[in-house]
């Protein structure tokens, strides 16, 4: 494997000797996302915003792209474009967040740059410089939250600090790196799943911290390189998403951080990545104070986006699982070959998904959108499909965002449901199912559940925002040991027939979560926010019926809101 590592570094910046200017990429849940989310569905068919299945997204790419639609619609050359004041206000922010790579230098540096020597030289960093043959931008890292939880009457916490460094170098090299610790005390349900899963959602390597307290420290970071006009390279150590919902079932950012490869190219009206990661296998928890390596899998992912027509995109999606106590199969850096036909060469020891997903913008404030996942497809099965067969592993997505919905500005609803049939992203090897740090990768429920979201987002003043979901979701847990597909941590070898299944076998559990925040960006970045959560938990069969109320009250500076929403 570091062979492997070296000569991916080395093949890196071989390339970056004769690449274009390269930046870094736009940290997933940003606030940035919801304004870039807003001008694709306006925008109905943009040329760049229009491919945005795969995240994070490069920013150079988005900053130059909105700088130059926001400057044609001042000019009034984007008629049918409506922007309201605080839209408006989110791109001007944007543009100063990445100022480094607008065309317009105040948007990075104001007058004062001279006095203050880049400290605060523009209200979105706390230091940044320009200069022709480099940028760099450091960001503190700041978090500080309390609250409480009715189970048991007991006090929550959240305390993180670090920074955020990001840049590049003679116009060739892109870099960043996040670095934060944090100590927190989270609602038991959360301590119930780090106790049947021997994990922190989210995070990598923990520690007790004050008996039922957790310690982490989070540490991402890469570079990027673009070879052209069309390719783009990224080697980094951090989180990736692919879809267009709130969930994904193709690839989510619910598990912690790993070491990925990847390509892009973007060619007219087709968009294709190829993505190589390095992740971590099942594991049991280490005996404090021994050291030992864990064992790993590797994962590829590809991902075609094809804008069909003006308001139609479509994408074609497949991932191949190999068990890395083999050795990493070279030939997966290929990527323009089909995974399941090379996982058949190597000897058919990997799992193989494939899928489908699609987004419609159907007008100018209304965009559908979804996904498809097989785990096997077996025509005979599918087409008998009340037998129940276990072999029918299939997910659907089906969603549609509203923005400026009734004709409210900023006022935007997202309706979603999942559903995954049992057994669903599990394999023969317990070891190569699709998980990563003994965290899902794709959706945090697992397999055998439906669930059905509805979220709405309010930003009335341009410093307020307004967040409320609702969670709905039916499970069909393990029961009295037996396998009946949710956990897919366990082999389906496992499984105690090989028909009557249905999304809830086994023992139906319930859960309800409604959420409600508030929050209020005091200076860039920077946010009081309070929160309030509400969450059931019913399994009738056991006689439990939870009721947990949560509320939080604290603020955060360039970091995302830590949720815990399964």
């Amino acid at each position: 494997m570091k062979c492997l590592r070296s000569a991916i570094l080395f093949g890196i910046s071989f390339i970056a000797i004769q690449a274009a200017a390269q930046s870094d990429v736009i940290g997933l849940n940003d606030k940035q996302y919801d304004l870039l989310n807003r001008l694709e569905i306006k925008l109905v068919s943009d040329s760049i915003l229009r491919f945005s299945t795969v995240k994070p997204y490069f920013r150079k790419a988005i900053t130059q792209r909105v700088e130059e639609v926001y400057g044609k619609y001042k000019n009034g050359l984007y008629p049918s474009l409506e922007l309201t004041d605080v839209d408006e206000y989110n791109i001007s922010k944007l543009l100063e967040s990445n100022g480094d790579w607008t065309k317009d230098s105040s948007y990075l540096l104001s007058k004062r740059k001279k006095d203050y020597n880049g400290i605060f030289a523009t209200p979105a960093h706390l230091f940044a410089v320009k200069q022709k043959a480099y940028s760099f931008v450091i960001d503190p890292v700041f978090g500080l939250q309390s609250g409480k939880s009715s189970d048991g009457d007991k006090t929550l916490f959240l305390n993180t600090r670090g920074v955020l460094m990001r840049g590049q170098i003679d116009n060739k090299i892109g870099f960043y790196s996040y670095l934060a610790d944090s100590q927190e005390k989270d609602p038991q349900y959360v301590q119930d799943y780090v106790t049947k899963f021997r994990a922190l959602p989210g995070a990598g390597f923990f520690k007790p911290f004050q008996t039922t307290g957790y310690d982490h420290f989070d540490a991402r970071g890469g570079m990027t390189v673009n070879t052209g006009k069309y390719i783009d390279l990224q080697f980094a150590y951090d989180k990736l998403f692919i879809g267009n919902g709130y969930r994904s079932l193709f690839l989510s950012d619910f598990s912690a951080d790993y070491l990925y490869l990847r390509f892009r190219l973007h060619i007219g009206r087709v968009n294709y990545e190829t993505i190589i990661a390095e992740t971590t296998q099942p594991y049991q928890l280490l005996t404090q104070g021994t050291r030992q390596s864990l064992p790993n899998n590797f994962i590829g992912f590809h991902h075609l986006s094809w804008q069909v027509s003006k308001r139609f995109n479509l994408g074609i999606y497949e991932n191949s699982t190999e068990n890395g106590k083999d050795g990493f199969k070279i030939g997966y850096l290929n990527p323009f070959i089909f995974y399941k036909s090379l996982e058949q060469d190597n000897g058919n020891n990997g799992k193989t998904n494939i899928g489908f997903d699609f987004k419609y913008n159907a007008l100018t404030n209304v965009q559908f959108y979804g996904q498809l996942i097989f785990n096997e497809f077996l025509f005979n099965e599918i087409t008998h499909y009340s037998k129940g067969s276990w072999e029918n592993k299939q997910g659907a997505q089906l969603g549609v965002k509203y923005i400026d919905a009734f004709s409210i500005y900023n006022f935007d609803l997202q309706f979603e449901a999942n559903l995954v049939r049992p057994y669903t992203y599990t394999a023969h090897d317990s070891l190569i199912g699709f998980t990563h740090y003994n965290q899902q990768l794709a959706h945090p429920l697992g397999a055998n559940f439906r669930e059905f979201i509805a979220i709405a987002k309010a930003q009335p003043l341009p410093k307020l925002y307004l967040l409320a979901k609702i969670f709905y979701n039916e499970q069909g847990l393990d029961s009295a040991g037996v396998n009946f597909g949710s956990n897919i941590f366990r082999s389906y070898l496992t499984r105690p027939r090989d028909y009557g299944f249905k999304i809830g076998s086994g023992m139906l559990a319930k859960t309800i979560t409604g959420s409600f925040t508030a929050s209020y960006e005091a200076i860039p970045n920077l946010f009081i926010e309070g929160n309030v959560t509400y969450r059931t938990f019913n399994v009738q069969q056991e006689q439990i019926d939870k009721k947990e109320l949560i509320y939080t009250l604290g603020f955060r500076w360039n970091i995302a809101s830590r949720n815990f929403e399964f």
